[in-house]
C-alpha cells in the first residue's frame, strides 16, 4: 500500500471478515513507504494483520516480500484500494482443494470506475482479462517459478510463466472488486505502451498475440514491428 488511506479500511475490513475460518489465513500488509496517515491507521489494525513498514521499493518488490513471508498453502495479492467478497477465500480455496493439479484459481470481478461499475467475465484463454491481484496461487508453485519479475505488466509475465505449471481453475463468480481511477499505477498511456514493448521483447509478439486480444498491446506490437522492418 502507498498513500491509500481512504480505501485501506474498506480493503482490510473485507479481508478480515471472510466466511473462511479466521485462524486458517493471515493478512500480511506491506506498507511500501507511505507518507500520509497510512502507518498510523495500520497500527490500529494490529494484531489482526502482520505489518511490514519500510521505504518505498515498488510493486514487484512488495509482492515478492509478501510471498517470502507467506506461511499458507495459497497466496493472493490484494491491492489497498480494492475489496473482496465475503466468500472470496472460501470459494477460491475450495476450488484449489478440489483440483490438486491446479496452480491457481481466478474469479470474475467487478470493476469500479466511478460513476459506473461493470462485471468482467474472465477467461484463461485471454490472460489480459485476468488480474494478478485477486488471483489465488499455490504458494510453492509461485515460489518455484521465481515469483514476480520487474516488468511493468508483471501480472502478464507471471501468467505466461504459469501456463506450464498446472491447471487453472475458474470460479465464475464476481468475487473481486477492482477500483479503477486516474491515480491507478497503470493509468499513464506512455508507460503502458512501453510496458507492452518490454513484454514483447521478452516473450515475442506471437506469444503475446496467442495469449488473448488486447487493443493497446496490438498497437504496441504494430509499433515494434514497424521499427524492426526498417
Amino acid at each position: 500500500t502507498l498513500n491509500q488511506v481512504v480505501s485501506l479500511n474498506q480493503a482490510l475490513t473485507s479481508l478480515l471478515t471472510q466466511t473462511f475460518a479466521r485462524d486458517r489465513y493471515e493478512v500480511v500488509v506491506i506498507d511500501d513507504g507511505s507518507n500520509d496517515e497510512t502507518p498510523r491507521l495500520l497500527l490500529e489494525w494490529m494484531p489482526l494483520i502482520r505489518l511490514v513498514s519500510r521505504d518505498n521499493r515498488g510493486l514487484v518488490a512488495s509482492c515478492n516480500e509478501g510471498l517470502g513471508l507467506a506461511t499458507g498453502r495459497y497466496f493472493a495479492r490484494v491491492d489497498s484500494d480494492d475489496v473482496v467478497a465475503p466468500n472470496w477465500l472460501a470459494s477460491m480455496g475450495a476450488a484449489l482443494d478440489e483440483t490438486p493439479d491446479a496452480c491457481l484459481a481466478y474469479s470474475d470481478r467487478i470493476e469500479i470506475d466511478a460513476p459506473s461499475t461493470r462485471r468482467m467475465n474472465c477467461n484463461a484463454a485471454d490472460i489480459y482479462s485476468l488480474q494478478a491481484c485477486g488471483t489465488v496461487f499455490r504458494t510453492d508453485v509461485l515460489r518455484r517459478i521465481g515469483g514476480y519479475r520487474p516488468f511493468y505488466w508483471e501480472e502478464y509475465d507471471l501468467y505466461l510463466r504459469l501456463r506450464a505449471a498446472g491447471e487453472w481453475v475458474h470460479v465464475p463468480l464476481p468475487l473481486y472488486f477492482y477500483r479503477k481511477h486516474d491515480g491507478s499505477m497503470t493509468a499513464t498511456a506512455s508507460d503502458r505502451i512501453n510496458g507492452w514493448l518490454q513484454l514483447a521483447m521478452e516473450w515475442g509478439a506471437d506469444t503475446l498475440r496467442s495469449s488473448g486480444a488486447e487493443l493497446e498491446m496490438e498497437q504496441a506490437l504494430t509499433v515494434l514491428e514497424a521499427r524492426q522492418s526498417r
